[in-house]
């Protein structure tokens, strides 16, 4: 009886042993919790790259305007050029005569005479005009305000280097020819224009009579 309960007693255990071990097996280990990563402090190229004033990377707009302005203006002076006549007048020099300018815009305000031929001055126009003995126009000249805010440095931007550069007392002169006909010259004393000129250089030579 002692040898039948101690062989009962030792089954139980070994039982019990086989359960805990199998019930061990089957459970899952905890699962370890992922530490979060902490933030990775801010790049310092990125806190330096704020946007910054569109100002301080363009220029003056305004500057700009004035630049394209003139540059346009000086497209306009060359055209009116090739057809022998400045901006704002339309008495064109070789296929004009004064008396047909002043049938339109009257008497001048001024006239004088230099190495044989006449300046007809229409100071309310800004315009002056060079006549040869035929009364033919071949010198056509504007004193305008707006080609006064011209620069020889735009001049050049625009158009290149003259042809031509000629002193007269404090003024420089940079003479561009247009065409076979016409000269378009550029006269200054300073960094700006103040006045232009359309020459035609066969009809000043050309006095007629004597």
């Amino acid at each position: 009886m002692v040898k039948a309960s101690f062989i009962s007693c030792l089954l139980i255990l070994l039982v019990g042993c086989t359960g805990n071990q199998e019930s061990q097996a089957t459970t899952s280990p905890p699962k370890q919790s992922t530490p979060s990563p902490s933030p990775s402090p801010p790049n310092q190229n990125q806190q330096n790259n704020e946007p910054k004033n569109p100002a301080n990377n363009q220029s003056n707009p305004q500057e700009n305007a004035v630049v394209n302005k003139n540059a346009a203006l000086i497209h306009e002076i060359v055209s009116l050029a090739k057809v022998g006549t400045v901006k704002n007048c339309s008495f064109p020099a070789h296929t004009t005569v004064i008396d047909q300018v002043i049938s339109k815009w009257g008497t001048a305000d001024q006239q004088d005479f230099v190495a044989g031929n006449r300046y007809f001055t229409y100071t309310s126009h800004g315009i002056v005009f060079g006549v040869n003995k035929g009364e033919q126009i071949f010198d056509v000249r504007s004193y305008s305000k707006e080609i006064q805010q011209i620069t020889f440095d735009e001049i050049k931007d625009v158009l290149g280097k003259p042809n031509e550069v000629h002193n007269n007392g404090a003024d420089k002169i940079w003479v561009y020819n247009v065409n076979e006909k016409f000269q378009l010259k550029f006269v200054g004393s300073k960094t700006t224009i103040d006045h232009i000129l359309v020459f035609c250089p066969a009809d000043a030579k050309n006095q007629m009579a004597g």
